[in-house]
């Protein structure tokens, strides 16, 4: 018993010593920082003219630069929803055009976009955006297989649900283009959507899907006249029938066996009217490739705030100021050797 007392009362001891240690280094750490700190407040205090007259300088050449030598820049962004773009092939137009961007005479820049010279040297560079993240569309069709699969019994259902779970604005992209001058912005805007649309995949598909949509649209129609006879038909049968009806005759043009349910002609040709009506609002809007939302033309310059580089330009001299006041006692240091 008492051997075990003494093994625990070790351990106590043992563990106390402990926490004082990280107690008392986390004091030294302290105390530490706190001196440092007093000594870079000292250090100050006694050279203040010498680190005035950096900081005025620091910031009368902040103030030069934002005035007078930086170039003002002016962002503008557009919205384009296209569904044969994902933000792969997006990336890679915009860092094709960036690249062009780069290239001090801005020749190539100004023949891919088909604008003038003086318009391609005043483009700063592009970026774009998508609304939606891939993770989420890829969750999403995800989602939708399973769905299919688990209530294949539930069709109309699953494909309710389905309908719901398709994400909004997910061919959707966010291109922003950064110019020196704002009086560009305009042109770019139907240079930017041309040259997309120039773009052989795109083309290719643009022009493949409004094919598909006017063969449907004839056939479509084709068969409404059909319907239109087919209702003509059934319409003189029915008032044949009534009149016969009304004279007391037996006799019967149509049996059971050949009659079908005459709303559902009526229905069926409705049902053609609207899918007629949905691809002519396809065509006319185009809503394969639309420009959502295009670029706008702002005044004001989109640089730094003056209030901005001015505080930089402050902090960043007094750091300068502690470095230089490092390096003279660095080298007094190394001149006591000599």
């Amino acid at each position: 018993m008492e051997s075990n007392k003494t093994v625990s009362s070790s351990d106590e001891i043992d563990f106390t010593q402990i926490f004082r240690w990280i107690g008392s280094g986390f004091t030294r750490i302290g105390n530490a920082t706190l001196r440092a700190l007093a000594g870079l407040r000292r250090l100050f205090i006694s050279n203040i003219i010498y680190f005035s007259i950096i900081m005025i300088s620091s910031l009368v050449l902040g103030l030069i630069y934002s005035q007078f030598l930086e170039k003002k820049y002016y962002n503008s962004s557009m919205i384009i929803s296209c569904e044969y773009l994902n933000i792969r092939i997006v990336d890679n137009i915009m860092d094709k055009l960036n690249l062009l961007c780069n290239e001090e005479d801005r020749q190539g820049l100004a023949e891919l976009l088909n604008v003038d010279l003086a318009t391609a040297k005043n483009i700063v560079e592009f970026k774009a955006k998508h609304f939606v993240s891939e993770n989420d569309i890829i969750e999403t069709e995800v989602l939708k297989e399973q769905l299919t699969n688990v209530a294949a019994e539930k069709k109309d259902l699953v494909n309710k649900i389905v309908e719901k779970l398709d994400i909004e604005n997910k061919h959707s992209f966010l291109i922003n283009v950064k110019v020196y001058n704002p009086g560009i912005v305009k042109k770019l805007d139907t240079a930017i959507v041309n040259y997309l649309r120039r773009n052989e995949y795109i083309k290719k598909r643009i022009a493949n899907r409004e094919e598909s949509l006017l063969n449907r649209r004839n056939k479509l129609v084709r068969e409404s006249h059909k319907l239109d006879s087919l209702k003509s038909v059934l319409y003189l049968n029915f008032e044949s029938m009534a009149k016969q009806s009304r004279e007391g005759s037996n006799n019967v043009i149509l049996s059971d066996k050949y009659i079908t349910d005459p709303m559902s002609l009526f229905k069926e040709d409705l049902n053609f009217n609207n899918e007629i009506r949905g691809i002519d609002k396809s065509l006319y809007l185009h809503d394969d490739f639309e420009v959502v939302d295009g670029l706008t033309t702002f005044k004001e310059p989109d640089n730094l705030d003056i209030k901005i580089i001015l505080a930089t330009a402050l902090i960043a001299s007094i750091v300068f100021g502690y470095l230089l006041i490092g390096l003279w006692k660095f080298n007094e240091f190394l001149a006591s050797f000599e």
